[in-house]
């Protein structure tokens, strides 16, 4: 959770392809931190797990995050070096990252980034998914552009298994489900999930059991 006033966001760089996955180069920039203080750069993974990525981060006066190189800062090509942060992922999978100051405040950001997203969209309506676990045995569901508070009918298939069920949109015509795709006697497989509304029919497939790099 971000502390108040504070927003983290991403923007791309660049797009490069190796052997085996696609590199995707982002900077960092913040509003509503600190610019006289350090910070801890952190990775929170699809497992839960949080991980320290770098130490001795700063902003500099966009609130760009830095190596400046001076003593108790980390150190880049040269002195206000902007962070290049390299990420990889698979498909629908979500990297999360989080600044956290170094004083007693201890003030944080965090900002999220699909990197290949799985996306679809009918008639103004979106659908999303999202993996929350490693391989997908978690799968979120992110809707978007449906009338305001309107009932949706939906319907998810796995191996022939079928699952219906009526929900309502949010009052601003989002639409949030959580999906445990696995089936009996199947470690992986395709799932197709179909949201119907009066205007609109979007219908999302998306892989579990399995994890490839894009």
């Amino acid at each position: 959770m971000n502390s108040p006033g504070v927003k983290l966001s991403l923007k791309e760089v660049s797009r490069s392809r190796t052997t085996d996955r696609t590199l995707v180069k982002y900077e960092l920039y913040s509003t509503g931190l600190p610019k006289n203080v350090t910070y801890t750069l952190v990775e929170i993974k699809v497992s839960g797990k949080v991980v320290q990525s770098m130490t001795g981060v700063t902003l500099d006066s966009d609130g760009r995050a830095i190596c400046a190189g001076r003593p108790g800062t980390c150190s880049g090509s040269g002195p206000n070096s902007p962070i290049d942060l390299v990420l990889f992922a698979g498909n629908a999978e979500p990297k999360r990252l989080s600044l956290v100051s170094d004083d007693e405040a201890h003030l944080r950001g965090i900002v999220s980034v699909v990197l290949f997203p799985n996306v679809v969209t009918d008639k103004g309506c979106r659908l999303e998914s999202v993996i929350g676990t490693p391989k997908g045995e978690v799968t979120y569901i992110h809707g978007s552009g449906f009338e305001p508070n309107e009932d949706l009918v939906m319907d998810s298939e796995s191996y022939g298994e079928k699952n219906h069920g009526v929900r309502k949109a949010e009052a601003d015509g989002s639409f949030f489900a959580t999906l445990l795709p696995n089936v009996l006697g199947k470690s992986s497989g395709m799932t197709v999930i179909e949201v119907k509304s009066k205007n609109c029919d979007p219908k999302l497939s998306f892989s579990w059991g399995t994890y490839q790099l894009e």
